[in-house]
């Protein structure tokens, strides 16, 4: 069985690094990018099963970038994490009208937490794969 494939996006390195390890050290291929213009760039390429990603970055927003994502076709069902620092209401409201989009909060939301999120979100996706296999 091929790994899980998840691309973490965001410009604070230390919350990226951070995370890029937690995913690793759970056995799945990751990789990361700076800002959501290279998170695209770097998602039409790699093909993440599952995009986590910051929601302020500069050059591309987690909104825009997410946005972008929808509009391509190979990336338009790929669940999203959007990870906040602030925990906007407006932020998760923005975030909700998105499909596949599951908005935490950093603070609230910590790294096994996030793991729960990203494991049942890739077996929605495992189980919609086989009801269309059969």
């Amino acid at each position: 069985m091929t790994k899980k494939k998840i691309l973490v996006v965001d410009d604070d390195l230390v919350q990226k690094d951070l995370y890029l390890q937690v995913f690793k050290d759970k056995g799945y291929d990751v990789t990361g990018a700076n800002d959501g213009l290279e998170g695209l760039d770097i998602a039409l390429k790699f093909k993440p099963d599952l995009v986590f990603s910051g929601i302020i970055m500069p050059r591309m927003d987690g909104f825009e970038f997410v946005r972008n994502l929808r509009n391509n076709a190979i990336m338009a069902e790929v669940p999203v994490i959007l990870f906040s620092h602030l925990g906007r209401e407006e932020d998760k409201k923005k975030a909700e009208k998105f499909t596949k989009v599951t908005f935490m909060i950093k603070g609230l939301a910590g790294p096994n937490v996030i793991l729960t999120k990203v494991k049942e979100l890739l077996d929605k996706k495992n189980e919609k794969l086989e009801d269309k296999t059969t």
